[in-house]
This record gives structure tokens, C-alpha cells and sequence, in this order.
């Protein structure tokens, strides 16, 4: 496969069809955790079986990000997006058969496979098929698939009690599935131009050489930094919110759900200003976003009952389109950073930093809390990692071989 693909991708189908396969990931894993309480039901699961679920999910698109990116390159994007989405419907297949918690970790597990092909996948198609001017706000316009597909998968619930968990499942998978034929469509090439039979030794080494790009390493752990403060966001904000300010369940949960949608109008800003405003420089960009939600975290100190229904939205509003809207620009520092014919390895590596931030700092930041009995130096550690990814960017940004 060559890398034949055309200047400018049409909007519909093709980048349609990249923002619907960001979707696809998020509406398989929401559309089992919003079912959580009847599938636990049904399968004798406990709540740590339920949360299990979640870590298999990103456990094998961590594991998996760099060897899927490798295979981005070596494929292309169309036949990377295809088997991306047949290997998640085929998950989503498999749990709504309800073969019992085996059946549910390895149909899980499975949807986590397949979607740590889109975003290489989905990154290369924005890198080779748009002009360079336009690709910070088009990485940040795709990526608002995934507040989109998680918002689809979650509604989803809704109609457990007509079709069944298995039914709703299911009904997600034939959906993916068809997304999957739908991705043929989209315009062949986006391979690498380089030799397409490369032996195991060969592939360990492209590997090693990303990891040894002091670089890429900075940026990632930036990035992994800055997406465990989204996790901890995601994880503990309406229990900070109940426990900590006194808000109601409904309130709390409000918030929560103003976080998610503004991390859309977020996405959709800072891709913008990095191309308009910041003239590509998507590092100085994320040294930006980085530093403001520093402060929103940082805000969380000084919440109380009495302030708490005013300023609960408005820090839900600031990190929503910081700390949760970061992905787009990473990504587009992560195509600047890396060799052309590796770009698709390279953001594999950024998505497994990225998830090993959110596998390790909401943990972390809960223990913290565990241990102390008060969200404070919970929330003073969790702005220090910002912080900390903020100095690792600017290592790079001072330098004009960075720029």
C-alpha cells in the first residue's frame, strides 16, 4: 500500500466518518458501565468485578497503543479503522452474550483492542489527508467523538428495560459493525512509505527508537500527567462535590455533566487557537491549557457549602475545556514530534502514557484522600503533576529546535 492518498479529504464522508470512529469507543465501554447495575445483577458480578470492567478496557488499549500505531503505519488508515471496528463490535458481540464474567472481561477487553486503532489511525488521516495549517483544529474537532459517543453510549441505558442489557449491547455492536463497513468509504493510502514486510527484530527496534526520542518522552509524560488530572475529574468529582461541598447527588451530577460538555466547545477552541492564534505551536498551546487548569484544580481549595453552587460550575466549565479538552493538542504536538513514516507508533506511545496516567493518578489521588481524610493535598498533588507537565513543555518550547 502506498501512500496515495489525496490532498484534501471531504468533509462527508471522510472526516465525518474519523469523528464517528472516535465515537465508537467511548459509546461500547459507556454503554456498559451505564448498564453497571443490571448486568450486575443479572451476572452475579460485585461491585469490584464492575470496576474491573473499566480497567480491562484500558488495560488492553494501553497495552496495545504502541503495536496498533505500528500498525497504522504499516496499513493505513481506512484498513486500520476497519478492523479497529469489526475487533470492538466483535467484543461488544461477545458480552451481550452473557457468558458470564469471563465472557464480559473478554468481550471488554476486546473493545479496548480495537479502539486503540483509531486515534493512530485517526491522527495519521488528519496529519497526511489536510493541509498543515488546518490540522490543530481538526485533531480537536475529532476528538470531540468521544464526549459524543460517551454521551450515545450512556443514553443508551435507557433502553435497557425495553431490550435488555444484552439487547442494548448487542445493538451497539451491530452499530460499530456497520460503522466498520462504513470506513470503507474513506480513501486508501495513509501507509508509511517504507517497506511493508518488516521482520519482528526490525519492528522491536522502530519501537525502542520512539522510546528513546527524549522528546516524545517529555511530551507524553506531559500528557499523561495532564490526562490523570482528567481521570481524577471524571472518578471523584461528584463525590468532592457531595462529600467535600455539601452539594445534593442532582447538583453534583450536573456538574459533572457540565464538565463533559464543555470539554467539547474545549476541544473544538483550543485546535482553533493552536492553528489561528498560536500558528501551529501546539506545545505553547498545551503550556497554556496546562497552566489554566493548574489554577481550576488549585480552585478546589478554596470551595466551601456556602460558595459551592456558584463556584462548582464555574470550576466544572474551567476544566472542562482544559484539563478534559487536552487530547486534540497532544496529539498534535505528538505528529510535529515524531518522523513522518513513525507518526503512527509515535501517538500509539502518547496513548499509552496517556492511559497510564488515568490508570495511576485517580488511585493515587483517592488513597491521598483515604489516608488524610480531606480532599486538600489530594487536589495540591494533583495541580503539582500539571505543574510538573507544564515544566516538561517548556524544556522543549524554550528551544528553537522544538519550534
Amino acid at each position: 500500500m502506498t501512500d496515495a492518498a489525496p490532498a484534501q479529504m471531504p468533509v462527508w464522508p471522510g472526516f465525518g466518518l474519523i469523528i464517528a470512529a472516535h465515537c465508537l469507543g467511548a459509546m461500547n465501554l459507556l454503554a456498559v458501565l451505564a448498564a453497571a447495575p443490571v448486568i450486575s445483577a443479572d451476572l452475579g458480578l460485585s461491585a469490584v468485578q464492575i470496576g474491573f470492567l473499566a480497567s480491562a478496557y484500558s488495560a488492553a488499549l494501553a497495552g496495545l497503543s504502541i503495536p496498533s500505531g505500528r500498525v497504522a503505519d504499516a496499513i493505513g488508515v481506512r484498513a486500520s479503522l476497519v478492523l479497529g471496528a469489526m475487533v470492538m463490535a466483535m467484543g461488544a458481540f461477545i458480552f451481550s452474550l452473557g457468558l458470564g464474567y469471563g465472557g464480559a472481561i473478554g468481550g471488554i477487553s476486546l473493545c479496548g483492542a480495537g479502539y486503540s486503532l483509531v486515534n493512530p489511525a485517526a491522527g495519521r488521516a488528519v496529519m497526511m489527508w489536510f493541509p498543515a495549517d488546518q490540522r490543530g483544529t481538526l485533531m480537536g474537532i475529532k476528538q470531540t467523538g468521544v464526549p459524543l459517543g460517551g454521551a450515545i453510549g450512556t443514553s443508551s441505558a435507557l433502553l435497557v428495560p425495553l431490550l435488555g442489557w444484552q439487547g442494548v449491547i448487542g445493538g451497539i455492536g451491530a452499530t460499530t459493525a456497520l460503522f466498520g463497513v462504513l470506513f470503507l468509504l474513506l480513501p486508501a493510502g495513509g501507509a508509511a512509505p517504507k517497506p511493508q514486510h518488516l521482520t519482528l527484530r526490525e519492528e522491536f527496534a522502530t519501537i525502542v527508537q520512539l522510546f528513546r526520542n527524549p522528546m516524545l518522552a517529555r511530551n507524553n509524560t506531559a500528557s499523561g500527567l495532564i490526562n490523570g488530572a482528567q481521570f481524577i475529574l471524571w472518578s471523584y468529582l461528584t463525590e468532592v462535590l457531595r462529600l467535600g461541598a455539601g452539594l445534593g447527588l442532582p447538583l453534583a451530577n450536573a456538574c459533572l455533566s457540565i464538565l463533559h460538555i464543555s470539554s467539547i466547545g474545549g476541544r473544538l477552541f483550543w485546535g482553533w487557537f493552536s492553528d489561528r492564534v498560536m500558528r501551529g505551536d501546539s506545545r505553547g498551546t498545551l503550556l497554556i491549557v496546562a497552566g489554566i487548569a493548574t489554577l481550576g484544580l488549585l480552585g478546589f481549595l478554596v470551595m466551601t457549602p456556602g460558595n459551592a453552587l456558584v463556584l462548582a460550575p464555574v470550576l466544572a466549565i474551567i476544566l472542562g475545556v482544559t484539563a478534559c479538552s487536552a487530547t486534540g493538542v497532544q496529539i498534535a504536538l505528538t505528529t510535529q514530534s515524531a518522523p513522518p513514516a513513525q507518526v503512527g507508533g509515535a501517538i500509539g506511545y502518547n496513548m499509552l502514557a496517556t492511559n497510564i496516567g488515568g490508570v495511576i493518578l485517580p488511585p493515587a489521588f483517592g488513597y491521598v484522600y483515604d489516608i488524610t481524610g480531606s480532599f486538600a493535598l489530594a487536589w495540591v498533588l494533583a495541580a503539582s503533576g500539571v505543574v510538573l507537565a507544564c515544566a516538561m513543555l517548556w524544556i522543549d518550547w524554550r528551544s528553537p529546535r522544538a519550534r
